[in-house]
């Protein structure tokens, strides 16, 4: 599969994408605190700002967006650590003891999940900046169902390995490439809508 799919650069859009996203929010911000510094009569502390910028958006929005992005990292890990073929040596079958175990996708899952919840525990935080419709919320439902789909490609190709189908491969890539663009969505809409202002 190393042969048909070109599996670095595609990681390198993927990566991409997540910078654009942490770019987009740090500028959006600094927007928003310099047209706020400009309009004030009075000093104010950066942090006594983001306290006063929060925006509510639900319990049930924050858990879905936490969910969702520890299903990315789980969906990550398994489409480029899985097998062997995209990233050689940096693979789940170099630890024969959990490859070979019955619940070795698990404990695959369960070590990615673990480190990663200290990693997006504060994700769901920088949603509270924007203004999120109930549309665009619904339409971040959708991030689960195309990262579960990445994930039972990336389990297939594993179940398979060393046989190879690149067509799944691109299916897991591009369903774990729309759930990150609709992850972002909320921030980049965001961006733009501040943008106009």
């Amino acid at each position: 599969m190393s042969q048909d799919v070109p599996g670095m650069p595609l990681l390198a859009i993927m990566v991409g994408l997540l910078i654009l996203g942490l770019i987009i929010h740090m500028h959006y911000f600094e927007r928003v605190t310099g047209r706020i510094r400009k309009t004030s009569n009075s000093a104010f502390k950066r942090k006594d700002l983001m306290a006063a910028l929060r925006m509510p958006q639900g319990s049930n929005f924050n858990t879905m967006m936490l969910f969702s992005w520890l299903l990315f990292l789980v969906a990550f890990a398994f489409l480029y650590f899985l097998t062997p073929d995209v990233l050689g040596t940096w693979n789940y079958f170099k630890v024969p003891q959990v490859a070979s175990d019955s619940f070795g996708l698990f404990y695959f899952g369960g070590a990615v999940i673990i480190p990663g919840i200290l990693v997006v525990l504060f994700v769901p935080q920088c949603y509270s900046y924007y203004q999120i419709s109930v549309q665009l919320k619904q339409l971040t439902l959708l991030a689960p169902l195309f990262l579960l789909a990445s994930i039972a490609c990336s389990v297939y190709l594993g179940t398979i390995y060393p046989q190879t189908n690149p067509f799944y491969w691109y299916v897991g890539y591009g369903s774990l490439l729309i759930s990150l663009v609709l992850l972002l969505l909320p921030i980049i809409k965001g961006y733009i809508e501040e943008m106009r202002t």
